[in-house]
């Protein structure tokens, strides 16, 4: 008798996180046609039958796409009706987009690198000593080269 009613027990779980996947599956979809439709960020929260919860976010808008919203606003701004103040307004935030976008490509570039660095460090570098240094060095900055015998 108690290992059918543990069965019964185990069913029933079993039913509980069938419909919980169906209803997080709904729950969703639901959200990211929200984010996408309206063009918001929208969180969704949902609590498994084990207590735990399940945090999901889901951009409507991609970063990227904001900066470019930004950048074309301002570009497309008529600078030949302005004054003086509001053109030297209109060049500092011209300046404080381009310093956006050159941290951003920096940040790219480094972490672009790092995943290289490391990638190649987990293959295992089987060039020759000399390519490795070139490639250290700066691919070319120096015109001299150590050859390396032995």
């Amino acid at each position: 008798m108690a290992t059918g009613a543990a069965a019964a027990a185990n069913a029933s779980q079993q039913q509980r996180q069938a419909r919980f996947e169906a209803k997080h599956a709904e729950l969703l979809s639901e959200a990211r046609g929200v984010a996408r439709e309206f063009g918001v960020d929208v969180c969704a929260v949902a609590f498994r039958p084990d207590g735990t919860a399940a945090r999901h976010e889901f951009l409507g808008v991609a970063r990227e796409a904001r900066a470019v919203g930004r950048i074309r606003r301002a570009v497309a701004r008529d600078v030949s009706a302005m004054g003086l103040r509001e053109v030297a307004e209109h060049e500092r935030q011209l300046r404080a987009l381009r310093a956006v976008v050159e941290r951003e490509l920096q940040a790219k570039a480094a972490a672009r690198d790092k995943a290289t660095k490391a990638a190649g460090a987990a293959a295992g570098d089987k060039r020759a000593p000399e390519q490795q240094q070139q490639q250290a060095g700066g691919a070319g900055d120096s015109k001299i080269r150590r050859i390396i015998i032995g």
